[in-house]
């Protein structure tokens, strides 16, 4: 059996783990394990209420000097009765599996899709080695009227998932440092540390506020019900190894008009100093120049085009694809995400290109946290 042709779906099963390890309705998972006796696996999920949703990388050896590392897949699934979980990987609809779930660990096997007899044995654990974080899920989903006692109100919406690091073997330093960060990244520049219950509620708080010191007085005079809001505000993990850590952030919101608006920005945090590593901290300098050929070739790959294809003949705006500042890191590469309407008209979405280590390693700074992470891939 070709394992390239089955690993993908085998991770589908990944995620059990993280619906029946804890009762609790919002919860963060860093998982470790193996499938079959070659591969190796890393994952990160996050549980809300019936549905998770989270990433995986997995490596395995194709011969004895070269090891395959898989890109990061982003699942999704909802938990099912007795705390089993489909789950599958986005956009694709065939897996099925099945575990138990005992003290941490799960022992199961996954169906090989067209198959009835073939398995493969799965052993995983919810693991933090050293340099790497837990984290609690903190969850807020609220509603108000415009209009108290209106059963025709026009209404705002309000949904929040706070990740905030736990206490660990990292120094008190550090740990304060992410935090920091994370509330900042979260909540903005001048939103006053708290407790992070207490600093949902504010933000809850303010949002409401702002909500009705913006449309109440306009409501009153014209009516209508144009004049809901909807925010939802979430984070996610993209990597937690190695003294290294990429957080996400999630940001929908709609204030009217025709559409809301989407934005993901990211964190890439030193673990040994709690330092944000930017930009030009992870690329040597005048990298700028060779980076905007690797995007565009790889964007124009993207859309199945020729390399001298012209952008600007694909709806983008430009003629090539500049760096920008928003980067993340994962266990095998550097992405880069533009907002709506940076390059691209709405309808491109977010859009995004992604750099594996082998592709940008002469640009990477050497000494660096991510250097150091991209050399140990290339082994």
């Amino acid at each position: 059996m070709n394992i390239k042709s089955v690993i993908l779906p085998v991770l589908l099963l990944i995620a059990t783990l993280a619906a029946a390890q804890n009762n609790s309705k919002a919860s963060y998972h860093r998982m470790e394990g193996n499938i079959g006796n070659d591969v190796e696996v890393t994952a990160n999920f996050i549980r809300l209420f019936d549905k998770v949703e989270g990433n995986y990388q997995y490596k395995f050896k194709e011969n004895e000097a070269t090891t395959f590392y898989g890109k990061m897949l982003e699942v999704e699934g909802k938990v099912l009765k007795n705390d089993s979980l489909y789950l599958k990987e986005y956009g694709a609809d065939d897996a099925s599996f099945m575990g138990v779930w005992h003290d941490n660990l799960f022992n199961g096997k996954w169906k090989v899709p067209g198959d009835d007899d073939d398995y493969m044995e799965v052993l995983l654990k919810e693991y933090y080695p050293q340099g790497s974080l837990p984290f609690k899920v903190y969850y807020l989903s609220s509603e108000e009227p415009l209009i108290e006692g209106r059963k025709d109100s026009p209404t705002a919406t309000l949904e929040l998932t706070l990740l905030y690091p736990e206490n660990n073997s990292m120094t008190a330093a550090v740990l304060d440092s992410v935090k920091h960060i994370i509330n900042k990244g979260f909540f903005g520049d001048n939103f006053s540390p708290d407790s992070p219950a207490n600093m949902l509620k504010k933000f809850e708080k303010e949002y409401y506020h702002n909500y009705k010191v913006s449309n109440l007085d306009e409501y009153k005079e014209i009516g209508g019900a144009s004049f809901s809001w909807a925010s939802v505000n979430s984070m996610s993990v993209l990597f937690n190894s190695s003294y290294l850590l990429c957080v996400e952030y999630q940001r929908y919101a709609f204030s009217g008009g025709a559409h809301g608006m989407t934005n993901n920005s990211y964190d890439i945090i030193d673990l040994k100093n709690g330092n944000v590593l930017t930009y030009n901290d992870i690329f040597v300098d005048n990298a700028d120049s060779t980076l905007s050929v690797l995007l565009t070739k790889k964007m124009l790959k993207k859309y199945k085009t020729k390399d001298e294809a012209d952008l600007k003949q694909l709806g983008f705006w430009v003629d090539t694809i500049s760096p920008n500042q928003n980067v993340y890191v994962t266990g095998n590469g550097i992405g880069f995400k533009y907002a709506s309407y940076e390059i691209a008209p709405y309808s491109y979405g977010l859009p995004e290109v992604f750099l594996s280590f082998e592709e940008c390693k002469n640009l990477i700074r050497p000494g660096t946290p991510v250097y150091r992470l991209s050399q140990q891939k290339q082994q």
